[in-house]
């Protein structure tokens, strides 16, 4: 069971290196001479998520990964909406 989910996690991300789905590139005034920097904000909005890192004199625990979990959630969301993520 193990190696066949090795080979799927292979697969994805060799897919997802191929399509750039993890890439994010800025959109510049040059690119779209027609829109001024508040017409690119509202057609390319963009999200930055943060979370706090575990303190590093403490043993993690499920709450690390839950706390981590809803930032990738959230990313996730927002790239599938439209937004530029970081």
């Amino acid at each position: 069971k193990r190696d066949q989910l090795r080979k799927l996690q292979n697969q994805y991300r060799a897919r997802w290196a191929e399509k750039r789905i993890f890439e994010v590139n800025a959109p510049t005034l040059e690119g779209l001479p027609s829109l001024s920097r508040n017409g690119i904000r509202q057609r390319h909005p963009k999200w930055f998520g943060t979370f706090p890192y575990p303190y590093t004199d403490g043993s993690l625990h499920l709450g690390h990964a839950y706390t981590i979990f809803k930032i990738e959630l959230a990313a996730g969301f927002r790239r599938m909406m439209g937004e530029r993520v970081l």
